[in-house]
């Protein structure tokens, strides 16, 4: 849980900016950015593009703690390859664009080991803590965009969101002689969701060289959630004898639920002769769903980057951006409230090839980009403090403690206009 909402830049543009796009993008992502920005499009477009490879590292002091001062340090190594996007977008007519597009604009999947050990009250008492997570999210996105006139752009995208949640968990602990005791948990849990979110958008250029972006993002609607649990409690000890708990949960529920806040971006770009340098920021209000474990504080983001075309064939971009974290506070374990600020520098290449006499278009267009980009979130994390002494679920308490997340993602993409 410890990375970011955008810890993937989407598409090529965004790659190369830092995020920058609101006020300028202009290619297929903009069904998932803005998308007034398709009506710029006058060809046809296929975009595939993904952050090929993303380390995460994690580090994460005093994850677990003892009542008697002993703590051990977390933390994890995450190598992850995400295809973030795949989009296509066609001119119905002058000024009229349809586009589509498939987005995973984050994927997390880690596994964290931690061992205590602790000798209060003259016997060692020994923790070990092993938890794996695996969450996907895909937004899948049909568009329509139409150029107003020759300086205001409209458009409106339909989104179908889904999300997959897998943790499995184990804890035990254990101190050996005439007082001793053994206590365990293991927990197996999945959670499959589904929902809608429709997103509309401006782009104006408001005077020569000045463009103006707006977009705004409905709350996701979650129509329902299939989830499943398995989990068994052990304890033995002189006093108690052996307890043995197993158990299974599952259920489909199909009730409607906020589960993101509306989102509004604004962006500010101004136009060069050969590039352009922008301005971007988001506002997304708090949300609180105790049901869901949803407790969303007021969020602002700035982003600010540019672009600029070295020759016909050649581009280059880079930006800085801030993703803070919507988490209120920190209520369970794992949680993390970090804050992370980053930046991205890339390269685009641009392959005209020309085609035969008679054929729709006169050339067509391959497309590479590669991009680094580099984020680094300080915060807290929620991690777990227990009496050796008096061992049993009922004595863990959540302790939040500081964690230091460092991303670092290779992105590469391609797309062809025809």
């Amino acid at each position: 849980r410890a990375g970011n909402e955008e810890g993937v830049l989407i598409g090529n543009e965004a790659a190369m900016s830092g995020g920058t796009v609101t006020a300028v993008i202009d290619d297929g992502t903009a069904v998932w950015f803005n998308p007034a920005g398709l009506a710029h499009i006058t060809r046809t477009q296929l975009d595939a593009s993904g952050s090929a490879t993303q380390l995460r590292i994690a580090e994460t002091p005093e994850l677990l703690s003892s009542a008697s001062g002993v703590s051990a340090d977390g933390g994890y190594y995450e190598l992850n390859g995400i295809p973030s996007a795949v989009t296509g977008a066609r001119q119905l007519e002058p000024g009229l664009v349809a586009a589509f597009g498939i987005f995973v604009p984050s994927l997390v999947g880690h596994t964290d080991r931690v061992r205590l050990e602790d000798s209060a009250g003259g016997a060692p008492t020994t923790f070990q803590l092993v938890q794996q997570e695996n969450v996907q999210q895909y937004y899948g996105g049909v568009s329509i965009a139409y150029a107003a006139s020759p300086d205001v752009r409209i458009g409106a995208t339909l989104f179908g969101l889904y999300r997959q949640a897998s943790t499995v968990s184990q804890f035990f602990g254990g101190r050996g002689g005439p007082d001793g005791f053994v206590d365990g948990a293991s927990a197996l849990s999945s959670l499959q969701s589904a929902g809608v979110a429709v997103s509309v958008g401006l782009q104006w250029e408001m005077v020569e060289n000045l463009e103006l972006g707006v977009s705004l993002r409905s709350p996701a609607l979650q129509l329902g959630v299939l989830r499943r649990s398995t989990f068994t409690e052990i304890s033995a000890s002189s006093d108690v004898g052996v307890v043995f708990e197993p158990g299974d949960d599952m259920g489909l529920v199909p009730r409607v639920d906020l589960v993101t806040p509306t989102q509004l971006r604004v962006g500010l770009v101004y136009r060069l002769d050969r590039g352009w340098i922008g301005v971007d920021a988001d506002v997304s209000h708090e949300l609180s769903s105790p049901e869901l474990g949803i407790d969303r504080r007021w969020l602002v983001n700035v982003r600010v980057g540019g672009r600029y075309e070295i020759d016909p064939g050649v581009s280059i971009g880079a930006g800085l951006f801030t993703d803070l974290s919507p988490i209120q506070r920190i209520q369970n374990y794992g949680e993390t409230r970090a804050d992370f600020l980053g930046g991205s520098l890339g390269f685009e290449l641009h392959t005209p090839h020309r085609m035969a006499e008679g054929e729709q278009a006169p050339t067509i267009v391959f497309s590479q980009t590669f991009a680094l980009r580099y984020a680094l979130g300080i915060g807290t994390i929620g991690g777990l403090r227990f009496d050796t002494m008096q061992p049993g679920a009922t004595d863990v308490s959540i302790n939040a403690t500081r964690t230091t997340v460092h991303e670092l993602a290779l992105y590469v993409g391609s797309g062809l206009d025809f």
